[in-house]
């Protein structure tokens, strides 16, 4: 008993539905122009140092499993936003748990991907330069407001209490 303990799938808490109706009031274009506005702000180093210049032309579309979002983002001229409809390059698929994991530093993006935690769909080479270059930065080093930071790590907690 005890050894099949250790080879099961380790149980990920999900968002429950009832949080993920406010969500659903926003249209999908405005969740996506928001999240660009954040991305831009929070990767700003990179976007000007031309980190992200491998986006440029393609659509990377971010699933969020348990919120049933999607949010398709590409690179124009210099800035990320909102790809408006077009198809994706690149689908990454994970839970709001990995996501907030990601964010507050707690997994780096290779453990999260080898894990199947998140999941890349469609072009690999894009996916792997994008998991590259998520795995390069530090998470302290990103211009987030310590607040966000505090709210994201209440949020796993809350997260982690109900698992």
């Amino acid at each position: 008993m005890r050894l099949f303990a250790m080879y099961a799938v380790s149980r990920r808490p999900l968002m429950p539905k009832a949080l993920t109706l406010p969500l659903k009031i926003l249209p999908v274009k405005a969740h996506g122009l928001i999240l660009s506005a954040l991305l831009n702000r929070v990767f700003r180093i990179q976007l000007a140092e031309g980190e992200l210049d491998f986006l440029e032309a393609r659509v990377v579309q971010i699933k969020v499993s348990d919120a049933a979002l999607r949010y398709a983002l590409t690179m124009q001229n210099g800035r990320l936003t909102e790809a408006g409809g077009q198809p994706a390059d690149l689908t990454i698929s994970g839970s709001v748990y990995d996501y907030l994991l990601l964010i507050a530093g707690r997994e780096d993006p290779d453990t999260l991907f080898f894990q199947r935690h998140l999941v890349m769909d469609g072009d690999t080479g894009l996916g792997v330069h994008l998991k590259n270059m998520l795995a390069a930065v530090e998470p302290e080093e990103l211009p987030i407001p310590r607040e966000f930071r505090a709210m994201v790590e209440r949020g796993l907690q809350l997260y982690e209490r109900v698992l």
